[in-house]
């Protein structure tokens, strides 16, 4: 059984702790997690950016030069993706930052791929617009990405905001190993009440509706 840390948070809202912490203490009172994976692993200075304008590369016909803003300032970035336009938002790994891989979705590395500002045929370019792939994720999480090109985020998302954030990246997702004893923790609502006694914390079931209409089933 797999489930994010974000699930047993709806319903254990005062939660607050480490993936670490989290396994440590779930496996000694019973709820055994054979181990977890940090979704956001190797994804660091990645914000949301706009293009405000696209040039062409004077030196290569498949490259182009964009304007993008990030928020507190206009940087500049060169690439080669043709499935962007004026005004979309994507996300944007900063000089310095670090993406979990390459676009060609090979095996991530261990370490992810720090991002350095330096120049393309000439063309100065400050940070990297990104693609799934090298978010270190692909079409079945996000079945809206394209086949190859950057991820084009919502229009209505914000101009510089955590762009991990956005895509619901900062979030761990745990393993547990369920004995046959326990099958109140067979759900995800089962392990919440477990997380809540834990770690001593209030647990919040949800709220059921009842919902219907005045349509005899016998009828």
């Amino acid at each position: 059984m797999n489930t994010p840390l974000s699930w047993i948070k709806a319903y254990v809202p005062d939660l607050d702790v480490t993936a670490q912490e989290y396994t440590d203490a779930m496996t000694l009172t019973g709820s055994k997690v054979e181990g977890y994976v940090c979704l956001d692993k190797n994804l660091e200075k990645i914000v949301v950016g706009q293009i405000l304008s696209i040039t062409r590369h004077p030196d290569a016909d498949k490259l182009i030069i964009c304007q993008v803003s990030v928020g507190a300032e206009t940087v500049q970035i060169v690439t080669g993706a043709s499935n962007v336009k004026t005004g979309d938002k994507i996300p944007v790994v900063l000089d310095g930052g670090k993406v979990a891989g390459g676009h060609d979705g090979g095996p991530l590395p261990e370490e992810g791929i720090r991002i350095k500002k330096g120049k393309l045929r000439g063309i100065e370019s400050c940070g990297m617009m990104c693609s799934i792939e090298e978010l270190g994720f692909s079409n079945e999480m996000y079945p809206d990405a394209p086949e190859s090109g950057i991820y084009i985020l919502p229009e209505d998302t914000v101009v510089g905001a955590d762009a991990i954030e956005v895509l619901g990246l900062r979030d761990s997702v745990f393993e547990y190993e369920i004995t046959s004893n326990r099958v109140d923790c067979y759900s995800v609502i089962g392990i919440a009440r477990e997380a809540a006694a834990t770690f001593h914390k209030p647990f919040v079931p949800p709220v059921v509706t009842a919902t219907g209409n005045s349509e005899d089933i016998h009828d």
